[in-house]
């Protein structure tokens, strides 16, 4: 995973605490591991005895050697070193793991994060203000690729994916990191004069806001519940309902104003801006180019943001 603890890149160890019998160490996208440090008492009847407590990790290792006796019977797809790296996303936006539930969330920067991240404290009773930064979630990359491969191919886990439409997404991303000087000399050394010209850049610099949202082989995508920003709210329940996590008080959080707010296409207002934005062919056709993959993954609809004509993309 994040290879040995003791080589392991200091900024990113966020807690050591051997003396309570954990180590947890961080990664740069938020995700995390514990390393269990054995703790022992001493009763003077029994002598040095060792403090065994489950916790949800040690039931779940227990469950996933249960269900490798079951596997071992089947034919698993091995996954190239290659297939395995696309899928764990080690470094940006490694899928959200919900292990209670069975759960492998594949996410993306600017499609809903920020609410489904909330959604998932939410239902696991988990509390923190900045979900961005809560190391409190799991991550695919935490875990060994046998686990991972185990996990992708056993139907007893919910596989699900979350986008939107690129044009939408694209301009919500240029719209809230367009203009921030900082951010953008950072990743391109200078300020964007235009949407267009943003769109140039990004085409020469990776980043998980405006990366495209097939990530991983297309053959996965063939199991997986797909939902989009458009239906954010529908595709909620379905999706809880189907690993068992729907309820009344879910369903109140859901529909608070607030959550409703955050479920919104951003502070930007990108989806009012678009025909600002995409006032031509020229621009859509180069998001149709750059995002193609997105749309035949994903079934998006190719037609041109002409209100007046509204005119087919052929």
């Amino acid at each position: 995973m994040f290879g040995d603890v003791d080589n392991f890149d200091p900024i990113l160890v966020q807690k050591d605490k051997t003396s309570t019998g954990k180590r947890i160490i961080g990664s740069r996208n938020g995700a995390f591991r514990i390393d269990k440090v054995s703790n022992k008492t001493t009763d003077p009847k029994k002598g040095d005895v060792n403090v065994v407590q489950l916790t949800h990790e040690q039931l779940f290792d227990q469950n996933m050697k249960r269900d490798n006796i079951i596997l071992q019977n089947k034919n698993v797809p091995r996954l190239t070193d290659k297939e395995m790296e696309q899928i764990k996303h080690v470094f940006e936006n490694s899928p959200i793991v919900l292990k209670r539930y069975k759960l492998i969330f594949f996410w993306n920067e600017k499609s809903g994060c920020t609410y489904w991240k909330s959604m998932f404290h939410f239902i696991q009773g988990l509390k923190n203000e900045d979900v961005h930064s809560s190391h409190l979630l799991s991550y695919l990359a935490q875990f060994d690729d046998k686990e991972v491969t185990e996990m992708m191919f056993d139907n007893s886990w919910t596989k699900a994916v979350f986008v939107r439409e690129p044009r939408e997404r694209i301009l919500s991303c240029y719209l809230d990191k367009g203009f921030e000087k900082a951010f953008m000399k950072h990743y391109f050394k200078r300020t964007p004069k235009s949407f267009l010209d943003f769109l140039k850049l990004i085409k020469q610099f990776k980043g998980s806001h405006w990366e495209p949202q097939v990530k991983i082989p297309r053959f996965l995508y063939k199991n997986m519940m797909i939902g989009k920003m458009s239906d954010i709210f529908t595709f909620t329940e379905q999706l809880l309902t189907k690993i068992g996590a729907w309820n009344e008080a879910v369903n109140v959080w859901m529909n608070s104003e607030k959550i409703k707010k955050r479920a919104r296409p951003h502070a930007t207002n990108a989806k009012d801006k678009l025909f600002q934005y995409y006032n031509d062919t020229k621009i859509q056709d180069l998001i149709f180019e750059m995002y193609a993959d997105d749309y035949d993954v994903f079934n998006f609809e190719k037609k041109y943001f002409d209100f007046n004509k509204n005119l087919q993309k052929r």
